[in-house]
């Protein structure tokens, strides 16, 4: 799994911009009668559409099974979409880890100006995965 800043600005397209100094992650799981709680969060990610067009987004929560994604722009329900995630480091949260996957879209929302776009992992492999639910671990205690 690549790890370092190199690696990430490749996979993104240039220069990531590191996470903020902050929590990438909120303080409290949500609980809104999901099957699964989800920890917000705010990475960086970009997904890539049908017509080889990329689109910039945020992820504003996660579960082990799922990502709600926000963005000015629409992507496609009810497809299945290459997904590139930023994540911060466990230890070093300013050093991401670019992850790759893909997510079967189900639903998008407008929400103001901004669009949630729920889906469901398709394909994410198992050190993302891991990398992940650590992240759920640690914010759900």
């Amino acid at each position: 799994m690549p790890t370092d800043q190199d690696d990430a600005d490749a996979l993104f397209g240039g220069a990531a911009a590191p996470p903020a100094a902050s929590s990438p992650f909120g303080a409290k799981p949500t609980a809104d009668g999901r099957k699964e709680a989800r920890v917000r969060a705010d990475w960086q990610a970009r997904v890539l559409l049908p017509n080889d067009r990329i689109v910039e987004l945020n992820v504003f929560d996660i579960s082990e099974s799922g990502i709600d994604l926000v963005s000015e722009q629409g992507i496609p329900a009810n497809s299945v979409l290459q997904l590139a995630l930023a994540v911060p480091g466990l230890n070093e949260p300013t050093r991401i880890t670019p992850i790759t996957g893909s997510i079967k879209t189900t639903h998008m929302t407008v929400r103001g100006q901004l669009i949630h776009c729920g889906g469901t992992w398709v394909t994410l492999p198992g050190e993302s995965r891991d990398l992940i639910n650590q992240w759920l671990r640690r914010l759900r205690k």
